[in-house]
């Protein structure tokens, strides 16, 4: 079976993360169950030194097993929230299935959008916290070096599509700035 790429930013890149997370932690866990069997059954006068190799081997598969939590609590959008984004979206930027991490918390946002010094969020997820969020990306902005950007994160997709044709409307377009917060953006995000 092979996996597609998908790259980060490009919608369906939560998805595709779930499966490749999940499949290289289970690979991981069955080796370090082989070098358990291999040192219990199968090479027993070197029994000590294949318990060590699984031992160390648990590390990195711990670690996969982390990454897969994180990304278990978020899912790719509905792919009608991507087709309507998508109509209205013009020649702006966007990023999508993007999962913005904080000191304090992870927050998933369906979609970013930037343009001519304006970052525009929207998330259906329930609980994301709006102003923290917009504080967050305000904070990572002016540390990166970049000032005087409005943000505003939207829970209604409505309210996110009428300020990206607002957008369209003013004819704004992407410039080198522009192309670097993405950058950034990509980044802080899972």
């Amino acid at each position: 079976m092979m996996i597609m790429k998908i790259e980060k930013g490009k919608y369906g890149y939560l998805n595709l993360r779930h499966k490749t997370v999940a499949l290289r932690t289970a690979a991981m866990l069955a080796f370090t169950l082989f070098l358990v069997l291999m040192g219990r059954v199968v090479m027993v006068q070197y029994g000590k030194v294949f318990i060590i190799c699984a031992i160390i081997s648990t590390i990195p598969a711990a670690m996969s097993a982390v990454n897969l939590i994180m990304f278990l609590r978020f899912k790719t959008g509905k792919t009608e929230t991507y087709e309507q984004i998508e109509a209205v979206k013009g020649n702006i930027p966007v990023l999508y299935d993007c999962v913005v991490t904080t000191d304090e918390s992870s927050y998933g946002l369906n979609s970013i959008a930037v343009v001519n010094k304006n970052i525009i969020g929207f998330s259906e997820y329930s609980g994301v916290d709006t102003q923290r969020l917009e504080r967050y990306f305000s904070y990572i902005t002016k540390k990166s070096g970049f000032k005087n950007w409005n943000i505003k994160v939207f829970l209604d997709l409505d309210k996110y599509k009428n300020r990206l044709i607002y957008l369209n409307e003013k004819n704004v377009t992407a410039n080198s700035a522009d192309a670097e917060m993405l950058d950034l953006i990509k980044a802080i995000s899972l």
